[in-house]
């Protein structure tokens, strides 16, 4: 799996200097995540990643090559999950692989292959609007992952959700994570929930945004889905807290 570094970006929005010298790192197969005030920059940050924005300084590297301001190399899951309406389950998460060029037949045998995976098997006939949140939520994801399978940003895709059905997606995408082993990069707003998934955190300021705190979890993805009765999990939630000025 591929290494995300991000080396020195800086962006300015409307005057406003918003990312004022950001320094991150995702390694082979890890799971980041970004915590941060609203309005820091989080989302910017991810546009830059996935090409979509051009910093006004820095790079972003993957596996060593630069990609900066190239679109197409990582998958970008919003906070919407962006569902077409008018299309059912198996039309909506083909999409990436019809842009690529594949035919459409081919397109939904392909993305068939998966549902089972992504806990949508006996759905794929469904629309949108018969769906729960979670559901939603886990057809948007396959949808990013059809799109490139090793390099998954994420951008608070469960904030909408309440917390039983978000703790049962952390759950499920625990599991994928261990399926297919991408590189992840997670934006929350929810101390806990990075915690619980991530790797290691990033912990950004408020504008101009530099990276506070950068610390490894080293209870992440337990078993048991405990991680408060491991005796660091106070010590760092509490250093994370303060890097939050909360």
């Amino acid at each position: 799996m591929p290494e995300i570094v991000v080396e020195g970006v800086k962006k300015t929005l409307g005057g406003l200097l918003t990312l004022g010298d950001i320094n991150i790192k995702a390694k082979d197969g890890a799971f980041a995540g970004i915590l941060g005030p609203s309005g820091c920059g989080k989302s910017t940050l991810f546009n830059i990643i996935s090409g979509l924005m051009q910093p006004d300084a820095g790079h972003v590297f993957i596996d060593g090559r630069d990609v900066t301001g190239r679109t197409g190399r990582v998958s970008y899951m919003r906070q919407k999950d962006l569902l077409l309406p008018s299309l059912n389950v198996l039309d909506n998460v083909s999409i990436p692989l019809v842009l690529k060029g594949w035919p459409k037949k081919k397109a939904r045998a392909e993305a068939e292959k998966h549902l089972g995976r992504f806990g949508l098997a006996g759905f794929q006939g469904y629309y949108p609007g018969q769906l729960s949140g979670g559901m939603r939520q886990r057809a948007a994801m396959l949808r990013t992952y059809l799109f490139s399978s090793d390099i998954l940003l994420l951008d608070e895709p469960f904030a909408s959700l309440d917390a039983i059905t978000k703790r049962q997606m952390h759950a499920w995408l625990i599991d994928v994570f261990y399926q297919i082993r991408p590189t992840v990069m997670f934006i929350t707003h929810d101390v806990d929930e990075a915690l619980y998934l991530c790797d290691k955190v990033y912990v950004l300021s408020e504008c101009p945004t530099v990276v506070n705190l950068e610390i490894d979890v080293p209870f992440c993805r337990p078993q048991h889905g405990r991680t408060i009765v491991d005796p660091e999990y106070s010590a760092i939630r509490d250093a994370i807290m303060e890097a939050l000025a909360i």
